[in-house]
């Protein structure tokens, strides 16, 4: 019985390191109070209620390199005409983080992923921010990933770190952190 007790013990010991609260950690657990400040206006194409940032720049849909981080800012509605978010500061409502090995429909990675033979090619770990802006209701959120079954990318695996995102943003917006003042 006492056996059992030490086991129970050190299981959950082991489950409560989990998480980090260093920023550059890729296990940091986001705590509550973030924002996120886009510095200039966002446009989203007609047809599509998702624009992709990568090495700081908006990148094509189908010119994304899945293997370095990226970031999809989404909007809930597709319109026939350019829909742009306003610069502004967002509520990051929370955090989630995922990992998949095809994003699933409605997500924005749909068409990202191929399953052959010998099962997935794709692995996605995934970051999203839930956004809120009371001027911008449409405002739906941020998702961040990067592929790590890529080439090269094999011995990383894990989720992208605070740093890794805000390269991946450049000077569109900035993730920031609760009591910081920009």
């Amino acid at each position: 019985m006492k056996s059992i007790g030490i086991g129970l013990v050190l299981l959950l010991g082991g489950c409560a390191g989990l998480g980090s609260p260093d920023p550059a950690s890729p296990r940091y657990v986001y705590p509550s109070g973030w924002t996120a400040q886009l510095n200039r206006p966002l446009t989203i194409e007609p047809g599509a209620a998702t624009v992709r940032l990568q090495y700081g720049r908006i990148v094509p849909r189908n010119s994304v390199q899945e293997h370095d981080p990226f970031c999809v800012v989404e909007l809930n509605t597709v319109s026939d005409r350019p829909q742009t978010l306003q610069p502004g500061r967002f509520e990051v409502l929370r955090v989630t983080r995922s990992v998949s090995h095809i994003a699933a429909a409605p997500s924005p990675f749909t068409g990202f992923a191929h399953v052959g033979d010998d099962g997935p090619t794709f692995l996605y770990y995934i970051t999203e921010f839930r956004l809120r802006d009371a001027a911008q209701a449409d405002l739906r959120g941020m998702t961040c990933a990067w592929n790590q079954m890529a080439p090269g990318n094999r011995p990383l695996m894990r989720h992208l770190t605070l740093a890794e995102i805000q390269s991946a943003l450049g000077e569109w917006m900035r993730l920031i952190p609760p009591g910081a003042r920009r």
